[in-house]
């Protein structure tokens, strides 16, 4: 006898292996054992997450800024080269190869991006170079040429001319590809919010989905004071225009912004600063604001100090004759180890988070604000803490536990009359056992996730909603790797930017892309479910779309007028359809899988279905907005549903399913009783609910 069970939601997300037994816990029936490419909502369904729209390629500082060419200073000068008035020349007086030269401390086995523009041609020809690769072709004209090349071990570019040419080099310049990045948000309100692009000493700023450029139309770029090495370090927050900024080993700097194209990068002009910050002891990593002060904190010399300013005068670190109650403050924790400070955050307490243990910082008494003799002092929890900001979500602040890859929940428990910090990846322990947490940002809405970049690459997300009960884990992959990631405002919903690392053509390249909002719309004409993708949409319909260079010889998907059509090769940065087409959305192909845990129920006067043989007959799967989907009892097996009916126009797209659709499994008895359900196709998907069909052979 077949008896229908239900899986009403999937708010658990994917569990870890290890529960394969635990029939017994509540969040095993709401669980999944896979749940890849899609995340679950915090009211029960699962969806694809939708796909990443390319930006732009992430570049490093321009080595050879203006001006580079105004002087011979630095330049190597071969037979017939001189330099001048932002020019080099070569006048043809030189005998065999002549080389211009410069030193600029390129790193053997790094590819550089190497530009430059030729004018005044009269005769012979000229190479660019950094290394073993040169122009493609010699430069025998005037015009603007641009090529990639990996670097020697000399660090030097090299500008070859033959024993006849004569012309000059009106600019050249010369960028890191795929340098090493960090996103950081900057955000002075929800309409004014920007995502800071930190590469070797050099800042880029996007916002509304685009870089943010100058009147020239060149992005607009911030010199920094921090390498490559120093980015993972950083401390940050912000006040209005103003962010601070701070590294152990670098005086802390402040960026400031009066418009969209004018910010300045400058040390932060403190008035009686603490002495013992200096480049001997080294400077604080951590800062925060906290009841009008600004603190920082755990400098390489005082670990376990707090720094915090007058109140009111964030950088006034002066201290009155007699002190006052507005005075800066020095606090150092008292523990039985020394534990450096990792983060701080401020709530109605100033959080801290140790190597050793969590703490909290207040006023002598509960009304009491901070003041030089009036604090307090207390630790709360004993996990330690990795050196990575928590994210604070409602009243509760998610930590990532010192060897980040446990995420725990700090939060006030009336019944222990303080802090406790429960471990939430217990269920998930599979997604962070052998890999940590490099990365984290807090998407608020629509549907309150955290996206956590992990140090192979991986994406994970956590759907998380306390109130509701709702922690669930899901995975994301991409044709590449994802390296950092930010959260900004949007207009209708939280921005999710990432950086990700791709292979393209036998070179590694990284796009600054960013998650296509949630998909909602009544038709497939707007569905954006490609990677490093870009929409065309115009008023003719073509066959041939140009401007995916950044995909040269990769297949990608393609989504036309709202209907799939085969995938096709990008050739010359170009794709051609075999149809044409308006609106269409070309990028790199991703597979969503969702897969059940081992059924339980179905049995008979009671008992246990685990172990016992077990046929599922049919499963009827409840959808909303969805198209293209592949259901079956494994990855191998799996039948795609047709949605395509005879009120469908021909060659169009069928229309978006929402309700009850149903699968016969072809299959007999087996122990596990699993369902799979695929989507590979550019195209929404969202299930609701599953309703298998299920005999338990007695």
């Amino acid at each position: 006898m077949s008896v229908s069970l239900i899986m009403t939601n999937f708010s658990a997300g994917e569990l870890s292996p290890r529960l394969g037994g635990r029939v017994d816990l509540a969040k095993y029936s709401n669980g999944l054992a896979t749940l890849e490419n899609m995340f679950t909502h915090p009211h029960g369904g699962a969806s694809r997450r939708t796909g990443l729209r390319f930006i732009r390629e992430v570049l490093g500082r321009d080595l050879m800024p203006e001006g580079s060419l105004g002087s011979n200073a630095g330049w190597t000068l071969g037979d017939g080269w001189s330099v001048s008035a932002g020019k080099a020349g070569c006048d043809g007086t030189q005998i065999g190869e002549s080389v211009l030269g410069r030193d600029l401390g390129l790193v053997e086995g790094k590819i550089y991006e190497i530009g430059f523009k030729v004018s005044g041609y009269l005769a012979g020809s000229v190479n660019v170079s950094c290394g073993t690769v040169t122009v493609s072709e010699p430069v025998i004209s005037d015009g603007t040429y641009t090529f990639r090349s990996k670097a020697a071990a000399s660090g030097r570019i090299s500008i070859v001319a033959d024993a006849e040419f004569s012309g000059a080099l009106e600019s050249v310049f010369v960028r890191e590809v795929a340098p090493k990045a960090r996103l950081i948000p900057f955000e002075f309100s929800t309409e004014q919010a920007y995502v800071l692009e930190f590469t070797d000493r050099n800042i880029r700023i996007y916002k509304n989905g685009g870089i943010v450029v100058d009147e020239k139309g060149d992005p607009v770029e911030i010199s920094s004071p921090y390498t490559e090495v120093d980015l993972a370090a950083i401390g940050f927050t912000q006040s209005a225009d103003i962010m601070y900024l701070v590294h152990s080993e670098i005086q802390p700097y402040k960026l400031s912004r009066t418009s969209h194209v004018d910010w300045t990068m400058k040390l932060v002009p403190f008035t009686e600063p603490p002495a013992e910050w200096n480049s001997t002891d080294g400077y604080p990593s951590c800062v925060t604001f906290f009841e009008e002060r600004l603190c920082f904190a755990a400098s390489p010399a005082k670990p376990q100090t707090v720094w915090m300013s007058k109140s009111g005068a964030y950088e006034n670190f002066g201290i009155s004759s007699p002190v006052v109650d507005d005075d800066a403050c020095t606090y150092t924790l008292s523990a039985d180890q020394v534990n450096a400070i990792r983060w701080m955050v401020s709530s109605k307490k100033l959080i801290m988070g140790t190597s050793g243990g969590e703490w909290w910082l207040a006023g002598g008494s509960s009304a009491d604000s901070v003041t030089p003799n009036s604090v307090v002092v207390r630790r709360e929890t004993t996990h330690g803490s990795a050196p990575i900001p928590p994210v604070v979500v409602g009243g509760v602040m998610l930590f990532l536990q010192r060897e980040g890859r446990t995420i725990r929940e700090l939060s006030y428990s009336f019944e222990a009359d303080g802090y406790i910090a429960p471990d939430l990846t217990i269920l998930a322990e599979h997604l962070t056992h052998s890999n940590s947490i490099a990365e984290w940002a807090y998407q608020q809405s629509p549907d309150s996730v955290i996206w956590m970049v992990r140090d192979d690459g991986m994406l994970i997300g956590l759907t998380y909603q306390r109130e509701h009960e709702v922690v669930g884990f899901h995975k994301h992959l991409t044709d590449g790797k994802f390296s950092s990631v930010c959260t900004i405002p949007g207009p209708t919903q939280e921005e999710v930017w990432v950086v990700v690392e791709r292979e393209i053509d036998g070179i590694t390249r990284k796009y600054m892309e960013r998650l296509e909002n949630r998909f909602s719309s009544e038709d497939t004409v707007d569905a954006f479910f490609v990677d490093s993708g870009l929409t065309y949409d115009q008023d003719v319909a073509d066959t041939v779309f140009t401007g995916l260079d950044h995909l040269e010889g990769k297949t990608v998907s393609v989504l036309a007028d709202g209907a799939v059509r085969p995938d096709v090769p990008v050739k010359g940065g170009s794709i051609t359809l075999a149809s044409p087409a308006k609106v269409v959305h070309a990028g790199l192909p991703y597979i969503s899988n969702m897969k059940t845990l081992r059924l339980e129920g179905g049995v008979m006067g009671g008992g246990t279905a685990q172990g016992r043989k077990k046929r599922i007959s049919h499963v009827t799967v409840r959808l909303f907005q969805s198209l293209g989907l592949q259901v079956g009892y494994d990855g191998d097996h799996l039948e795609r549903a047709p949605f395509r009916t005879s009120a469908d126009k021909v060659g169009g797209a069928p229309s978006l399913f929402s309700g009850d659709y149903e699968v016969k499994f072809n299959r007999g008895y087996d122990r596990d009783g699993q369902i799979h359900i695929r989507q590979d196709q550019p195209l929404p998907m969202t299930v609701l609910a599953l309703i298998p069909e299920v005999s338990v052979y007695s």
